[in-house]
C-alpha cells in the first residue's frame, strides 16, 4: 500500500513541478492570454499544493523507515 502512494504522491508532485515552471515561465516571458495577477495567484495555489504533496510524501517515507 505505502509503494503505490508513493508513487502516487511523486507522480503528482512532478506534474505540479512542471505545472509550476510553466506558470512561471509564462509570467517571466508574457507569452500568456492570463494577466500577472491570475499567474500570480496559479503559482501560490501550486506551490502550496506542491507542499502539501511534499508533506504526504515525507510522512509516507517516515512511516516505512519506522515500519
Amino acid at each position: 500500500m505505502n509503494e503505490a502512494a508513493l508513487i502516487k504522491i511523486q507522480c503528482k508532485i512532478m506534474g505540479l513541478d512542471r505545472e509550476l515552471k510553466q506558470y512561471v515561465n509564462e509570467l517571466i516571458t508574457g507569452n500568456t492570454d492570463l494577466n500577472d495577477d491570475q499567474l500570480t495567484s496559479m503559482i501560490n495555489s501550486t506551490t502550496r499544493e506542491l507542499s502539501v504533496y511534499d508533506y504526504i510524501l515525507k510522512l509516507i517515507i517516515n512511516n516505512q523507515e519506522v515500519n
